[in-house]
């Protein structure tokens, strides 16, 4: 129970998501199959996270050419390596709906408690355990939620949320 109330303190989260969960591919690429957001939102989505100080945007080498990735310059690229998909890419946004990107372990069983997202197949597999999908925005409203998750991976690659990912590194140790 504390370590809930340390993660309001550290890292606030967005409300349950309302309705069902999509439905996702198990194959790779992982993507969302239905609840596609309406035309607009994943650009709104994007314009709004180059919003977040430091972040920048490019290709996704870990996605289809179309994807866009965020991504820290050298000089805030402090996280944990596991903060990184690729290079010091810690997110990247998928035109047709749907985001992937990484946070410490207690934040993501957060969001899939609360209905946000899924654990990404690779991360199952042991290879690349902090990397998350999260379901696409339906609406404005969502997109802040959205916002929301995508600061606090990129607080992760910025070193930001160390007492999260210690708590993490903490109980992997005692196993």
């Amino acid at each position: 129970m504390e370590l809930i109330a340390d993660l309001t303190r550290i890292a606030a989260l967005p409300p349950s998501r309302p309705g069902p969960r999509p439905s996702t591919s198990r194959a790779l690429p992982h993507l969302q199959l239905d609840q596609l957001p309406p035309a607009g939102i994943m650009d709104k989505l994007l314009k709004l996270s180059l919003e977040i100080p430091h972040v920048r945007s490019r290709q996704s080498r870990m996605a289809a050419p179309e994807s866009s990735a965020l991504y820290l310059t050298d000089e805030f690229a402090c996280g944990p390596p596991e903060a990184f998909i690729d290079n010091h890419e810690f997110c990247h946004l998928h035109p047709e709906g749907g985001v992937h990107l990484t946070l410490p372990a207690i934040l993501r069983d957060e969001v899939v408690r609360l209905g946000w997202g899924e654990r990404h197949p690779i991360a199952l597999t042991g290879i690349s355990p902090a990397l998350m999908t999260l379901y696409a925005p339906r609406d404005c409203q969502e997109i802040a939620c959205l916002l929301q998750l995508i600061g606090h991976s990129c607080q992760f690659a910025q070193g930001k949320l160390q007492a999260l990912h210690r708590d993490e590194q903490l109980v992997r140790e005692a196993w």
